[in-house]
């Protein structure tokens, strides 16, 4: 039987592709399109981004979404180590 796919396991998945992407091509967004803030931290559930994270994702670099995702890889290498 195959793991559901969750926000989590999308965005897991999605981590992976940007790995793969060449260097200085723009990323695939993490938005999972679950836009919940979370009440303790300026996180949004469905992609672990801060509201001026996304805001700002369609006019940032390459580089700069690569330092976005890089953040984002390492929560979500963390949720699946520990799950």
């Amino acid at each position: 039987m195959s793991e559901p796919l969750t926000p989590w396991r999308n965005l897991q998945l999605r981590w992976q592709q940007v790995q793969q992407t060449p260097a200085g091509q723009s990323l695939v967004s993490p938005c999972m399109s679950v836009c919940i803030m979370k009440d303790h931290a300026d996180e949004c559930h469905g992609c672990l981004r801060s509201i001026d994270e996304i805001a700002r994702w369609g006019m940032s670099t390459p580089q700069q979404q690569l330092v976005v995702w890089q953040r984002l890889g390492l929560a979500i290498d963390k949720h699946f180590k520990e799950g």
